[in-house]
């Protein structure tokens, strides 16, 4: 598990991981893991990419949760696979952006209802809203046999128009990064 802690975690960037779930004790009993990645810092500023996010059940990553914090985190090109409960959960303060990721076998891609803020790309529409705000070609999710969201808060990319790690972001599409990162993420692979 990764936890970026209180204290502000910036221009931070995981990357090219594999966050393998199975285990044998889980927390509600299924043979998945939990936690993968708490990000609850004031201010914090983080990109999760090219991640390969394997047989977990929660929190992948969650992002908030503490009043009076914020945390931009971009969610770009990572693979999720048999996730048994939910991937994304932003909650109070967070500013999410979900572009360009691969859900495949995913019960909840993101909860629903939530208190974050989170702009979770799908339609076309979205889309296009994202570029316009970026003022870059932005990428949709992929879900195969996995629930749906909706989950596309404009304030998300008014918010994130300032951070240079996101807008100078080239995204891959969804199916070529579960490509890439099923070739090239985990340990000792080097690119």
């Amino acid at each position: 598990m990764l936890n970026s802690g209180y204290d502000p975690a910036k221009a931070v960037t995981i990357s090219n991981n594999v966050f393998d779930g199975r285990a044998t004790y889980s927390a509600v009993c299924n043979g998945k893991h939990y936690w993968v990645a708490l990000f609850t810092g004031t201010s914090d500023t983080i990109t999760f990419a090219q991640n390969y996010v394997y047989m977990t059940s929660g929190r992948g990553p969650h992002v908030g949760g503490t009043s009076g914090y914020t945390q931009y985190v971009h969610l770009v090109n990572n693979y999720y696979v048999s996730v048994g409960g939910h991937a994304i959960d932003s909650q109070v303060g967070a500013v999410t952006l979900a572009e360009g990721n691969y859900f495949n076998t995913v019960t909840t891609p993101s909860v629903s209802g939530s208190a974050g803020n989170e702009y979770f790309i799908q339609s076309s529409s979205e889309l296009s809203a994202c570029q316009s705000a970026l003022g870059r070609t932005c990428q949709a999710n992929t879900l195969l046999s996995s629930g749906s969201v909706s989950r596309a808060n404009t304030a998300v990319l008014t918010a994130l128009k300032a951070q240079s790690a996101v807008t100078g972001y080239s995204p891959m599409t969804a199916s070529a990064a579960a490509t890439y990162v099923q070739a090239n993420a985990g340990v000792g692979k080097i690119n």
